[in-house]
């Protein structure tokens, strides 16, 4: 009999919690819910809504019963076990909760073959500071066949653990017999044990490094701290340093909105640069104009806005898709006159918009967020960096907060010839502008994923069987891919991937569905090409239509760079006349 009445007494309390105010839906109800989780009698459709719930309001002991419930033998189906372990992350990093109980399970989730569980269990290890985890991080920060990124999470979890295998850990990634990156990393990890030690160390490594291999991260070591951007500087003086690798550190500082003057007085001097130029006069802003009006080409100036040492796309989009911590610029050009242009490239802190003003907080470990807010509450500060990464900052974790100014810094004229700027200029005042430069309401696709690595298997002449594309393409982990964009006109250039070591590409656009029905996409060359929507494969020069669902969808397409006609790539998603569809494409970062 109570089997019988379970059910409805089960989804009647769902109800009620998600239906009550916060200060109802309080800790009784959590417990509730933990109790309902625990009997096993749950629907499994709710599980996943429940579990959500628990780890967002939930106390320490909560989170301990989802941890043990996630990583229990017979417990949660793994894409479950997956989405209960990324909840619990974000509920220590939002409310610095750490689970109670048994962590131990941590250990196996660093030594799963899931590469999205063993990620987490990295993190987790650092977030929870379970110590039992040293020897196996250390053993992934050393082992150069682990990918750089996975090395960098283990080190830094390492750290935070506080376990004595740290400093013998870091000695030997920062020796000098290590390769550049590795050597980077290490200092990296030092900068956040002893910032003094780690600016004497990057100092030797940059005096030695050559170009081969950039800095960017071991300088955002520094500026994630307060004293390091002092620290490096004075580290840095009476220093030789090369221009090109002063150039590189100038440019990732630049990138992510920074400009602390010591170091980059060190770094411009030591790059022969002039770092604090004077506001323009009226004679010399009229003289800019007419010469851009004379001489600059837009379309080179859309090469020079894609450059990656500019990071323009970081911050700002075009036709949707590009960073979203700035204004998207497909209007600016029919909107401003060419004078402002100039000004705000030169001189960014001139007009900033009350939505794009950077806030940045230092928190009690004295480390430096900088970034827009893009969500705040009482519990928690969620800022959006210069790389579109989100930095979620518990209250409690902050001790004082400044507000104002711009993450474009100015400086970054700095790596433009007179031309390019003109150029530069040029391209971004015809934005919006009727004509090759206008807003266009074509679906064409703007926001692309290509794959970092392309398997060997992958790379033959015929296309994936439907195994191979389900276990090694669209099951791969966001960080298998990386963030590209097409032009204005929706054209991919095909010689921006040149550092995809394969002749094969894999590309994969996202479109979301409002209303189900059909869709097809139309691309500028066919030949090489293999198309998936969701998982339904298409001949690159047959018809491709699918029947797709409302949500969001994937797009794959492989272009096999062999067959290829063309160096551009253009798709775009189509709706028969007869369909129901109604969808936009996805842009963004």
């Amino acid at each position: 009999m109570l089997n019988r009445f379970f059910l409805p007494g089960c989804l009647i309390a769902l109800a009620l919690l998600t239906a009550a105010p916060q200060h109802v839906a309080a800790q009784g109800a959590t417990d509730g819910m933990v109790r309902l989780l625990k009997s096993g009698k749950l629907p499994e459709s709710r599980v996943g809504t429940v579990v959500g719930m628990i780890a967002e309001r939930g106390n320490a002991e909560n989170l301990g019963v989802l941890f043990q419930e996630a990583t229990k033998p017979d417990g949660f189906s793994e894409p479950l076990k997956l989405e209960t372990l990324q909840q619990l992350k974000k509920a220590s990093e939002s409310r610095n909760l750490v689970p109670t109980g048994d962590l131990a399970a941590v250990s196996e989730l660093i030594a799963s073959d899931n590469a999205q569980l063993k990620k987490l269990g990295i993190e987790l290890a650092g977030l929870w500071k379970v110590t039992a985890t040293a020897d196996t991080l250390s053993q992934i920060a050393l082992d150069q066949d682990q990918p750089r990124t996975l090395r960098r999470l283990a080190i830094d979890s390492l750290i935070e653990t506080g376990s004595d295998n740290t400093s013998a850990t870091v000695a030997k990634l920062t020796d000098a017999s290590q390769p550049l990156s590795i050597r980077y990393l290490g200092v990296s990890a030092l900068a956040n044990i002893d910032i003094n030690q780690a600016a004497k160390a990057a100092a030797d490594v940059l005096t030695t490094a050559d170009t081969s291999t950039d800095p960017a991260d071991m300088i955002d070591a520094f500026l994630a701290d307060t004293k390091g951007p002092d620290a490096l500087a004075k580290a840095l003086e009476g220093k030789k340093l090369d221009g090109d690798i002063a150039k590189m550190c100038l440019r990732q500082m630049y990138s992510v909105g920074r400009s602390d003057a010591a170091l980059v007085n060190v770094l411009s001097t030591a790059a022969g640069i002039d770092n604090n130029p004077e506001p323009l006069t009226d004679e010399q802003l009229q003289s800019l104009v007419a010469k851009v009006l004379e001489k600059g080409n837009p379309q080179r100036g859309e090469d020079i806005f894609r450059r990656k040492d500019l990071s323009c796309l970081k911050c700002h989009a075009i036709s949707g898709a590009g960073g979203q911590i700035g204004p998207d610029l497909s209007p600016v050009g029919a909107t401003s006159p060419v004078d402002y242009v100039i000004n705000s490239i030169l001189f960014p802190e001139m007009a900033v918009k009350e939505a794009y003003l950077m806030k940045t907080i230092i928190d009690f470990d004295g480390k430096i967020h900088q970034g827009v807010v893009v969500d705040a509450n009482d519990d928690r500060v969620v800022l959006k960096d210069a790389n579109g990464k989100e930095d979620i900052i518990p209250a409690d974790d902050i001790d004082l907060e400044k507000e104002g100014g711009s993450l474009m810094p100015k400086g970054l004229a700095n790596f433009l010839t007179e031309d390019e700027f003109l150029d530069l200029v040029c391209y971004v005042s015809e934005l919006g502008k009727p004509g090759p430069y206008g807003i266009r309401s074509e679906p064409t696709i703007q926001r692309w994923r290509v794959m970092k690595e392309v398997p060997t298997v992958l790379q033959g002449e015929a296309a994936p069987s439907t195994g191979e594309f389900e276990s090694q393409i669209a099951d791969l982990d966001a960080d298998a891919w990386l963030p590209i964009y097409g032009k204005v006109n929706g054209e991919l250039p095909l010689t921006e991937l040149s550092e995809i070591e394969s002749p094969v590409l894999f590309l994969q656009a996202e479109i979301e569905v409002v209303d189900g029905g059909k869709i097809g996409v139309e691309m500028n060359q066919t030949t090489g090409v293999t198309v998936w929507i969701i998982d339904d494969e298409f001949k690159g020069d047959e018809s491709i239509s699918a029947n797709v669902l409302p949500g969001r969808h994937t797009i794959t397409f492989r272009l096999d760079t062999r067959k290829l006609k063309e160096k551009t790539f253009r798709a775009v998603v189509t709706k028969p006349s007869d369909s129901t569809a109604q969808y936009t494409v996805v842009g963004g970062p």
